[in-house]
């Protein structure tokens, strides 16, 4: 499911958008994290492109999105991901849809059983190499090529910007995996698009991605997950 490109890691998907003219030919099982607007969102279109998948939604909140062959489960969404994400679970992809860094949540749950997690304090320098960087928690910091309000219903064209119609900058998830931060591997996991709207990660990138840590586990880490315009990223190590 992905390829280890030396540094930086990237998912083969990157470079081979095998699913373009069909995002979602051979997607069934959809695993929806959060069921705030953009869950609604996420449940709404799914549904309504795909009338048979199989679709999980899982918050914290009561939820009254239960119906037909979607799923509602109350329970936290990090939580529920970890003890539920396994190589041989019943999932396609995963959308998050939570204001949360759900692949590094994912993958600190995993790493904790073993390592201590420390988050790396972002210098100055470093945050002004990424487009319009907004500090978040220790170590972590969102990126976006857009200075402004982008439409939910977006599809994400290659070219062209949907809210500006002028050209596209490079790719976030290709810019972020070309980045050199001193001695720091910049791992990128790049969030499909799906349908307007809409992204998710691969199961198999969960695990590769763990597996690259482990690997690369005596060195600085930044984890980032990215889709053409918009991403966040963690920077961390392990002891």
């Amino acid at each position: 499911m992905v390829l280890v490109i030396l540094t930086p890691f990237l998912s083969n998907a990157m470079t081979k958008d095998k699913r373009q003219k069909d995002p979602l030919k051979g997607l069934e099982r959809f695993w929806i994290i959060g069921a705030g607007r953009f869950g609604q969102i996420a449940v709404e279109r799914i549904g309504k492109k795909k009338g048979d998948a199989e679709i999980t939604v899982v918050d914290k909140k009561s939820t009254d999105l239960g119906h037909g062959k979607v799923t509602a489960i109350r329970q936290d969404g990090i939580q529920w991901l970890a003890a539920e994400l396994k190589p041989e679970a019943p999932v396609d992809i995963v959308v998050p849809a939570i204001p949360i860094h759900v692949a590094y949540e994912w993958l600190k749950f995993n790493l904790s059983k073993k390592y201590k997690i420390i988050p790396i304090d972002i210098p100055d320098e470093w945050l002004t190499r990424m487009p319009h960087a907004m500090r978040g928690a220790m170590g972590q910091a969102y990126v976006s090529h857009a200075d402004f309000i982008c439409p939910d219903n977006c599809p994400e064209p290659e070219n062209i910007c949907t809210h500006t119609g002028k050209p596209r900058p490079m790719d976030l998830f290709r810019l972020l995996a070309g980045l050199d931060f001193d001695d720091v591997l910049p791992i990128v996991i790049r969030s499909h698009q799906l349908l307007p709207g809409v992204g998710g990660i691969y199961p198999g990138d969960f695990f590769h991605v763990l597996e690259t840590i482990r690997t690369n586990r005596n060195r600085s880490l930044m984890i980032a997950t990215a889709c053409r315009c918009h991403g966040v990223v963690d920077f961390f190590r392990l002891e």
